[in-house]
């Protein structure tokens, strides 16, 4: 009897559940996913999370169809089809977005946030709530901010020890023309240029250097084409999930909320898989040949004074109302994580 009654109970849930998925206002659907991250790296595997995540919540409805590796196209590409909604998603770092949202240009200044509490705290509260919500002008909905990771330097010239050791090394940096000037203002000799161009451009020696975070380098096979890595750490890189606006109008209420919550548990399980695998993708790189130091704290401190210019010059361009909003809000994270 008591196992007849367990089995009509658990018959009754799934029954429910089945109901109440049957209830959603909840459309079949076949959508594109696109990014510039391999499957394999931390980014790629949070794409297929989210994907998955979007079909289970969806009853299987929503097939969501992931393309990596720069498949459809560069980041300015990718930006062009999500607004126009020959993609459906797309998930881009901050660097080439802030061309869309200009106020992301803050989070490649080196010293913005310190640690991964501090960026979490930041990019899930308030400060990041309202970045996200600067895309809906632009054809765009911003839904979550997924982990690239601290960003360090690589190159073939020299080990870098001192600021000073940049001094005319060729470095690639993102698109942006911040990015540019942070790295003029270290001493180096900017070239900015697509992901997609990167490792041959190192592999060629049109380059000496680049800087990206740990698993980015890695699982792009860059330390193949490096000799140096330096533990700068200067920056944090963060990835932002988007929707087609286009996409988004035609949902309902139902879809909208699944997809949201697929991104917020996608975003979770990225970053968490980030941090795991960082010191052993470390290890493995060292291993290959990679020969890996530090920066320390006191050169770090001479970079930062380096790039305070630049920050007060693209101040004015990002409005100095929403810097000092900004980092108004990042302080009070520093506080209360003290």
């Amino acid at each position: 009897m008591k196992s007849l009654l367990t089995s009509i109970t658990a018959a009754c849930v799934l029954a429910l559940n089945l109901g109440t998925a049957a209830a959603a206002d909840i459309t079949a659907r076949q959508l594109k996913f696109g990014h510039l991250n391999t499957t394999e790296s931390p980014l790629g595997q949070g794409a297929l999370k989210f994907a998955e995540l979007v079909a289970k919540k969806s009853d299987n409805k929503i097939e969501i169809k992931v393309y990596p590796s720069g498949q459809l196209g560069s980041e300015a590409q990718q930006i062009g089809a999500a607004q126009g909604r020959t993609q459906d998603f797309v998930m881009l770092s901050t660097t080439p977005l802030s061309s869309v949202v200009k106020e992301l240009q803050i989070m490649d200044f080196p010293g913005i946030v310190s640690t991964n509490a501090e960026a979490d705290a930041l990019l899930d509260g308030p400060a990041g709530v309202k970045m996200l919500s600067r895309f809906e002008p632009h054809k765009l909905i911003g839904l979550a901010f997924f982990e690239n990771g601290f960003r360090h330097l690589t190159n073939n010239k020299k080990p870098v020890i001192k600021l000073e050791d940049m001094q005319g090394m060729k470095v690639r940096v993102q698109q942006s023309p911040s990015s540019i000037d942070v790295f003029q203002s270290l001493g180096a000799n900017p070239l900015p240029m697509s992901w997609n161009q990167l490792y041959t451009a190192l592999e060629t020696r049109t380059v000496d250097a680049q800087e990206n975070p740990i698993a980015t380098i890695y699982t792009g096979k860059l330390h193949e084409v490096q000799k140096y890595m330096t533990l700068t750490g200067h920056a944090y890189g963060a990835h932002v999930l988007i929707a087609s606006k286009r996409l988004w109008d035609s949902m309902s209420a139902d879809e909208r909320k699944l997809i949201s919550e697929a991104a917020i548990e996608a975003r979770n399980f990225e970053r968490n898989l980030n941090r795991e695998k960082e010191q052993a993708t470390l290890a493995l790189m060292s291993a290959a040949g990679l020969s890996v130091s530090r920066f320390a704290p006191a050169e770090f401190d001479k970079l930062r004074t380096a790039v305070q210019p630049v920050l007060e010059k693209y101040s004015k361009d990002i409005g100095a109302e929403a810097v000092r909003e900004f980092l108004s809000e990042r302080d009070k994270v520093r506080a209360a994580q003290r």
